[in-house]
């Protein structure tokens, strides 16, 4: 608010402001401390031209036009502006000021923590290099250069080089660049015969787009030695403690048959007792050796041609009874015929008996649990599902560590030693497969596994090479059995689909004609099946022969009607037809005969 008074003072000659005697003025008298608003408010409402201002110190009002009144208004706001103008520049200069110190504080902050960021790669123990796109080295800390052989003042390029010799680029080349979040890892034995782990990952942008790796170097050596000793170790106590534990059971099992004699009901209840520990303590050894052999790569897989039906229902019947025992069903479920796999059965047999027995021990009591395995791409999946109490998603990534167990109760218990999940982790892994879970709080568990399929007349060759090397010593002969269907040339692509169907069916039923574990049969080709059939005496080989011819007769006179199909039987026989397992397949293929 500007007062009336501020205006009188500004020099008359800008014909502003006068000075009159009182006694000659009778018009309008206003105090000076009215705002200049307000005066020309009541100026307006008198309806005069101008008006007296009564100051105090002054002996009679001061006369002041309307004009010197607006002049005066426009002057004091010149002079207002001039000083808002000025204050601007101060504050101005003192912002810009303030902003400069804060600046130069965030740039020193940010140089402090870069360099520390640097000093502290430079002194890791791990190597860090970061590659370019094309996998040439940009940036790298002395541990990495060490660690590859080469020394701290070496180039970048040399260090590019020296990946390229242990094929590292070549690598990621395999590998693509696609994807900003692909990464991967692999070992190997430097020149001075350590072992460094190679990990990289990809990076990109917050778009998305490739910028280069990361990779970090790390020296095992010491690490895996220490683990080598340590599994070294376990496997020794645990043959060290076999052979007295195997003397404890034999006198247990002695002294409750009464080879000592007559003893009390008791000493019985006891003796009972300590045979029951003793068979888990030899569990216990067993699963430490085998984890052993694990991670040593020494246990011994025996390879053949199996089927998975045969070990799914060898399975459920060793863990019958304490299924029984606790009034859960065990179910096999298979549709349709399974393809067969190259693996060591006893192993598999071992994985599936621990997948049933760990159900049987979280399965809720009147429950169920249903093992199924069917063909899945290249893999034969088998599934362990039950209606137990469920595993939650954060344990998942870890059930199939060693010595880790879900819900672990204080005290003696019969939920084992942890390391179960681990072995089979373990022998599927040997195999090519994988093994994996799926199960969600008391809505029951699935845990799956596969096994890669092989070519059928690999699995075929393989199969029979192994039962010729038995014949004469432990084997009967075996007969090969090759069911084919001739149908018209032109006609093929047509006629693929009906004769499928006849060879699924005659697969699905084959385990119902071959009752022994060294018996398979494989679909060979579109138009084709092969039957490996063990102790090939003729009252076998023709009660086969007759199974088969029946089973292909139906399923032709139900789903094929009058198609073009005709089916062919061959046979032959090791060793009376052929010493050459190879040699064999032709010899039946040259009997072959129509079986209708």
């Amino acid at each position: 608010m500007i007062r009336i008074s501020e205006l009188i003072g500004f020099d008359g000659s800008r014909g502003q402001i006068r000075d009159a005697d009182a006694s000659g003025f009778d018009g309008l008298v206003v105090s000076g401390e009215m705002s200049v608003r307000d005066v020309l408010r009541e100026m307006q409402q008198v309806g005069c031209d101008c008006v007296g201002v009564d100051i105090s110190h002054a002996d009679g009002p001061t006369i002041l036009s309307k004009e010197d009144v607006l002049h005066g208004l426009l002057r004091a706001l010149d002079s207002a502006e001039d000083r808002l103008t000025d204050l601007q520049y101060q504050i101005d200069g003192t912002l810009s000021d303030q902003l400069d110190l804060v600046h130069e504080g965030m740039r020193s902050l940010v140089e402090h923590e870069k360099n520390k960021l640097e000093v502290a790669i430079e002194n890791m123990n791990e190597g860090l290099i970061i590659l370019d796109r094309t996998g040439h080295a940009e940036k790298a800390n002395p541990s990495a250069k060490g660690l590859l052989g080469l020394a701290k003042t070496d180039s970048l390029q040399s260090l590019t080089e020296a990946m390229d010799r242990i094929g590292f680029r070549e690598l990621l080349a395999t590998e693509g660049n696609d994807r900003a979040d692909a990464s991967g890892e692999f070992n190997l034995r430097s020149t001075d015969d350590r072992i460094l782990q190679m990990r990289w990952t990809q990076m990109g942008d917050e778009w998305g787009h490739f910028l280069g790796y990361v990779v970090i170097v790390r020296d095992m050596t010491e690490e895996m030695a220490a683990e080598r000793a340590k599994t070294e170790f376990i496997a020794a106590i645990s043959h060290e403690l076999r052979t007295p534990l195997t003397s404890i059971q034999n006198s247990v099992s002695n002294i409750l048959v009464g080879v000592t004699g007559k003893i009390t009901r008791k000493t019985r209840q006891y003796l009972h007792a300590m045979k029951s520990d003793c068979h888990r303590f030899a569990d216990l050894i067993n699963d430490l050796l085998d984890m052993a052999k694990l991670e040593a790569g020494s246990m011994p897989i025996n390879r053949r041609v199996m089927n998975m039906a045969t070990i799914i229902n060898e399975a459920i019947a060793g863990s019958s009874h304490e299924a029984e025992a606790r009034g859960i069903d065990l179910i096999c479920e298979i549709d349709g015929h399974i393809s067969p796999v190259y693996a060591d059965s006893q192993r598999i047999c071992q994985v599936l008996r621990n997948l049933i027995d760990n159900a049987v021990k979280h399965a809720e009591s009147a429950g169920h649990i249903t093992v199924r395995s069917y063909d899945s791409g290249d893999d034969v999946v088998t599934v362990v599902e039950d209606t137990g109490v469920g595993i939650s998603a954060d344990l998942h990534d870890h059930i199939f560590n060693k010595f880790y167990q879900i819900q672990r109760q204080a005290g003696a218990g019969s939920k084992g030693s942890g390391l179960g999940l681990a072995i089979c982790n373990g022998i599927i892994a040997v195999h090519g497969g994988s093994i994996w879970v799926e199960s969600e709080e008391n809505q029951g568990s699935r845990f799956y596994f596969s096994l890669p399929k092989t070519d059928p007349f690999i699995v075929l060759y393989k199969h029979l090479a192994a039962l010729a090397k038995r014949v004469g010593k432990k084997a009967d002969d075996f007969a090969l059995m090759i069911v084919g269907f001739d149908v018209p040339f032109d006609r093929r692509d047509e006629l693929k689909g009906a004769a499928g169907s006849i060879i699924n069916k005659l697969l699905t039923e084959s385990d119902h004609f071959l009752t022994t574990t060294d018996d398979i049969a494989i679909q060979t080709e579109d138009f084709e099946a092969i039957f490996v059939v063990n102790n090939a005496q003729k009252e076998r080989i023709d009660a086969v022969k007759q199974k088969i011819t029946k089973i292909v007769g139906n399923t032709l006179r139900k789903n094929c009607g009058d198609l073009p199909i005709l089916p062919m039987l061959s046979t032959g026989i090791y060793p009376g037809d052929s010493l050459d397992v190879g040699e064999l397949e032709k010899a039946a293929r040259r009997q072959a005969e129509k079986m209708f």
